[in-house]
C-alpha cells in the first residue's frame, strides 16, 4: 500500500472516530442508491468506506464522496480538519435521497409518532412497532414500494397534512423533477455562473445530415435536472428557436405530417467526419434582430471503449397458457435473431430470452439492473410481445407496465447507469381495434384466425420515467396499427435493423436513424394497399446517441 493511499486510510479512521452512530447511520442511508445492496448490517463508518472503496466509489485520488457526505450532515468543521477540498467537482447523492434526509432532519420523536400512526392502514405492524428512525421508516417505504423518486404521494399526504413547510419542500421538489412539461416557453438559464444565457425551451430535434447548408437541429441544453420528454414528431422547420404552441398539444392526427416535414439525407458526400458535424440554433436573450443567431455544438454521450454494454432482448412466442385470448406470435423469432445479431455488431452484449411471464420479464429487468455496468457506455432493452395501452403482457397473461421495465435502470435505482443512455424498443400493440388483412397478425389481445391487424395506440406520456437519459421506441401512435409478418417480422423492427446497419456506419446519430425508420415505415403497406403505420420514439436524451462505426462490416 503506497504512502497516498495509508494516509487516505487513517483519514477515513479518523472520520469513524469523529461520528456519532447515528451520524454513521444517516451516511448509509444517504449511499443506499449508490451501492444498491441490503445494508442493514453496516453499523459502522470503516464498514460503509470499504463497500464504497470495493465499489471504486472512494478513493485517495477523489475523496470527493467522503466531502459530500460530510456537507450534507453538516460537519463542515470535520472537512476542514481533514483538509478535504470544499469544491465538489461531481456530486453523487441524488437529489431524491437528499430531499428525505432534509425531511427526516426536520421531524421529531413526537412527530415521528404520529407519522407511524398515519402510517398504520399502509405498512405492516410489525414495521411500525420498531423502534426505526425517520430515515429507516423511509427505507420500509421503499421496501414494499411506496416510495421512490417518481412516487412522493404517500409521505406528501401523510407529512403534509401536518407539515405545511416539508409539504411545500416535497412540492418544489416535484415540481422541479417535473420542470418544463407543461410550461411550453418557459425561460431557464445556464448553470455555469459565469455565463447568464436566457432560452427559449426547444425540445431536442433529432439531428439530419444538412441540406443546403441549412442548421436543422435545436439544441437541448446541458444541465436540465429533468428534460422535456418530445417524440421528434414535435419538430418542425427552426427558422425560430420557439416552438409553436399548436406544436405542444401532439395527437395521431397530425402524426404524419410532422414527420414528412423530417427529411434525412442518405448521401456519403455529405458525410464529412465519422460522426456528422452539425449546427445547433438557440436565441439568445438579447439579440437585436430576429436574425441573429448563435450556434452551439450538442454534445455526444461519450462511446469511447469497443464494448457498448448489455442488450436485454425479451422474445415472448408462446401465449398457448395465457390466462387471457393470446396467439402465438409467429415470425417473432426472425426479429429476435435480427436484433440479437445488429446488436452484437454494434458491440453490445446480447441476450435473447424467450416466452417470459410477467414476474419473469420483471426478474430478467432486475438481473440487468444488477449487472456491472460500470465500464458500459450505454444499456439497451427489447420487448417483442402482446400489449395494451400502456404496457405489455407476459406469456402467462399478466400485464405489466412500461414504466415497471423502464424505472429499474433509472439514475437512483442504478447508479453506475447514471447520464448514460438507456435504450429501450418496444414492439407490442397498445390496443385492440382490429382491421382485416392478409398474411398479417396483429400484437393484440383480440386476435382471430381471419383478422390480422390491430391499433398499436402508444404509450401514454406520463408512463415514461422523469429521469433522464432514457429513449422509448415505440413501434406505433395512437389510431395506426402495428403490423407483424409470419415470415419476415413486424415491420417496425424489421426496418429498425436495416438503418441501423445501414446509417451507423455513415456516422448517423440515433434519432436520425429512428426518424428514418418513422419514414421507412410509413411508406410500408400491405397488399390491399390500405393499411398504414407509423413508429413513434419518445426521449429524455441530453446528447446525441451516435454509435461508433464498427470495425467489421454490417451483418447481411
Amino acid at each position: 500500500m503506497g504512502d497516498r493511499a495509508l494516509e487516505f486510510q487513517n483519514m477515513l479512521l479518523k472520520v469513524q472516530d469523529s461520528l456519532s452512530q447515528p451520524e454513521v447511520l444517516e451516511l448509509v442511508f444517504l449511499c443506499t442508491d449508490l451501492l444498491r445492496k441490503d445494508l442493514s448490517t453496516v453499523t459502522s463508518a470503516t464498514d460503509l468506506f470499504s463497500l464504497l472503496l470495493k465499489e471504486d466509489l472512494l478513493s485517495s485520488e477523489d475523496p470527493s464522496l467522503l466531502t459530500e457526505l460530510l456537507r450534507i450532515i453538516k460537519r463542515n468543521k470535520l472537512i476542514q480538519e481533514l483538509c478535504l477540498g470544499t469544491q465538489l467537482l461531481k456530486k453523487h447523492i441524488s437529489p431524491y435521497r437528499e430531499l428525505l434526509y432534509e425531511l427526516a432532519e426536520n421531524i421529531s420523536a413526537n412527530d415521528l409518532k404520529n407519522i407511524k400512526f398515519l402510517l398504520s392502514k399502509t405498512l405492516p405492524l410489525r414495521v411500525l412497532e420498531k423502534d426505526v428512525t425517520m430515515l429507516q421508516l423511509f427505507l420500509d417505504l421503499e421496501r414494499v414500494g411506496l416510495l421512490d423518486a417518481d412516487h412522493l404521494d404517500t409521505i406528501e399526504r401523510v407529512i403534509g397534512c401536518n407539515y405545511p413547510r416539508l409539504q411545500t419542500r416535497i412540492k418544489q421538489f416535484k415540481m422541479k423533477t417535473d420542470a418544463g412539461i407543461t410550461a411550453p416557453e418557459s425561460k431557464w438559464k445556464n448553470k455555469t455562473e459565469s455565463q447568464d444565457f436566457s432560452f427559449t425551451k426547444t425540445p431536442v430535434q433529432p439531428v439530419s445530415i444538412p441540406q443546403n447548408g441549412d442548421p436543422i437541429s435545436a439544441v437541448h441544453k446541458q444541465g436540465m435536472e429533468c428534460p422535456v420528454l418530445y417524440p421528434p414528431s414535435y419538430f418542425s422547420h427552426p427558422q425560430s428557436a420557439e416552438m409553436p404552441a399548436s406544436l405542444l398539444s401532439f395527437s395521431g392526427d397530425n402524426v404524419e405530417g410532422q414527420v414528412a416535414n423530417l427529411s434525412l439525407s442518405e448521401s456519403s458526400d455529405e458525410v464529412k467526419s465519422h460522426h456528422v458535424g452539425f449546427t445547433s440554433v438557440v436565441e439568445e436573450k438579447n439579440c437585436s434582430g430576429p436574425n441573429q443567431q448563435s450556434t452551439l455544438k450538442l454534445e455526444e454521450y461519450p462511446m469511447k471503449g469497443n464494448w457498448r454494454g448489455f442488450c436485454l432482448i425479451i422474445n415472448n412466442y408462446d401465449f398457448s397458457n395465457s390466462c387471457i385470448s393470446l396467439r402465438n406470435r409467429e415470425g417473432t423469432d426472425k426479429d429476435a435473431e435480427n436484433l440479437k445479431t445488429v446488436f452484437n455488431w454494434l458491440g453490445f452484449t446480447s441476450e435473447v430470452v424467450r416466452d417470459c411471464s410477467r414476474a419473469s420479464m420483471l426478474r430478467k429487468l432486475e438481473n440487468l439492473r444488477s449487472r456491472d455496468h460500470k465500464q458500459a457506455d450505454c444499456v439497451a432493452c427489447c420487448v417483442l410481445t402482446h400489449g395494451y395501452e400502456g404496457g405489455v403482457y407476459g406469456v402467462d397473461g399478466m400485464k405489466v407496465a412500461l414504466k415497471e421495465l423502464m424505472d429499474p435502470l433509472c439514475g437512483h435505482q442504478c447508479y453506475a447507469l447514471s447520464e448514460k443512455p438507456k435504450l429501450f424498443f418496444i414492439q407490442a400493440c397498445q390496443g385492440s381495434n382490429e382491421q382485416q388483412v392478409v398474411f398479417l397478425q396483429s400484437d393484440g389481445p383480440n386476435d382471430s384466425m381471419e383478422m390480422g391487424t390491430v391499433c398499436d395506440a402508444r404509450v401514454p406520456r406520463e408512463s415514461i420515467p422523469s429521469g433522464a437519459d432514457f429513449l422509448l421506441a415505440m413501434s406505433t401512435v395512437p389510431n395506426f396499427v402495428s403490423y407483424r409478418e409470419k415470415m419476415s417480422g413486424t415491420w417496425f423492427i424489421q426496418s429498425l435493423c436495416k438503418n441501423l446497419q445501414q446509417l451507423v456506419p455513415r456516422g448517423v446519430d440515433l434519432l436520425s436513424i429512428l426518424t428514418q425508420v418513422n419514414n421507412d415505415v410509413s411508406s410500408k403497406t400491405d397488399k390491399t394497399g390500405q393499411k398504414k403505420q407509423i413508429p413513434q420514439p419518445e426521449f429524455t436524451l441530453r446528447k446525441r446517441v451516435a454509435f461508433p462505426i464498427p470495425s467489421s462490416s454490417p451483418p447481411s
